[in-house]
């Protein structure tokens, strides 16, 4: 049903020429951030194909800058997968600089990220992301799984230390936690040394300043972004929807949160928002929904 109800979408999108239409009223002079985690080389390049002639690449540290004109992508990858490492021949065949955004304290490490572990899928992760941190810590190691080892029950999930340097000439690495906790369930003792000893790792790990971090789920609060601006980060990066220009701000950067799977033709239609439109509905709240996304560009409401 839903691969049914996703190409319905897709073929009802791209007949009216929503993409386009969004990309010419909304998109243009502003920045799309791209959020993956773990497509393979082959979907990667297809959408780099579909975008190529459209819109400039441009770093994530441009995300709220001024434009030029044109739309901008900036494109990011969550938690440091290993097969991340995969992508690396796309990225030097686009000219395009990504931000991955790494848990410090399981890439590099003979580690796993903890919702892949059979144990965390076992006892559901979805529900485990809800708990209080340390009640999910606790019911884990119960039932044998620390997430700072690796056991015979796992496989290594991040990035190892050599693939980061190989990648390091042509991608950016920041932070997405130690650990990647809930934050907002987190004490916030806890929330911070997350934010703030995954900076450390990060500069130590890849030689550069870390100053971009992205919330783990999507998940934040006034208290979250309050913190890592202590904690020194110049960025938030969110999964709210929407794009980004000089006004937006740097702590609550707004994104495209693309599926890994995508056909280039659900990319073009993720690329509108408006597949996003029946989650929302279902949530009861699409006059959210259409504040996020259609906002108007800071540009304009000064012009």
């Amino acid at each position: 049903m839903k691969s049914l109800m996703r190409e319905i979408l897709t073929r009802a999108l791209l007949f009216t020429g929503a993409p386009a239409v969004v990309r010419a009223l909304f998109w243009r002079d502003r920045v799309a951030i791209l959020l993956y985690h773990d497509p393979t080389p082959a979907t990667l390049d297809a959408h780099f194909q579909y975008l190529k002639d459209k819109v400039e690449f441009v770093p994530l540290s441009q995300a709220n800058s001024r434009g030029n004109g044109r739309p901008r992508v900036a494109v990011t990858f969550d938690d440091g997968h290993v097969r991340n490492a995969n992508l690396l021949p796309v990225f030097i065949k686009y000219g395009v600089r990504p931000t991955i955004y790494i848990c410090s304290s399981v890439v590099a490490h003979e580690r796993t990220h903890w919702w892949l572990h059979p144990i965390a899928k076992n006892a559901g992760v979805k529900r485990l992301i809800r708990m209080k941190n340390d009640e999910r810590l606790a019911e884990l190691d119960a039932r044998g799984f620390r997430q700072d080892r690796l056991d015979e029950a796992a496989t290594i999930s991040g990035l190892s230390a050599a693939q980061i340097e190989a990648m390091r000439p042509y991608v950016d690495f920041q932070s997405h936690t130690r650990f990647h906790p809930t934050l907002t369930r987190c004490e916030e003792d806890e929330c911070f040394e997350e934010m703030a000893v995954s900076k450390v790792e990060v500069e130590r790990i890849v030689g550069k300043p870390c100053e971009h971090f992205a919330y783990p789920y999507g998940i934040y609060g006034s208290r979250e972004v309050a913190l890592l601006k202590a904690a020194g980060y110049k960025t938030g990066r969110t999964t709210d929807v929407g794009w980004n220009d000089e006004g937006s701000d740097p702590f609550r950067l707004k994104a495209f949160d693309i599926e890994d799977d995508s056909s280039a033709q659900w990319f073009a239609a993720q690329l509108t928002g408006l597949t996003l439109v029946l989650r929302y509905l279902r949530l009861g709240r699409i006059r959210r929904f259409g504040a996020r996304l259609f906002a108007r560009p800071q540009s304009l409401n000064r012009a």
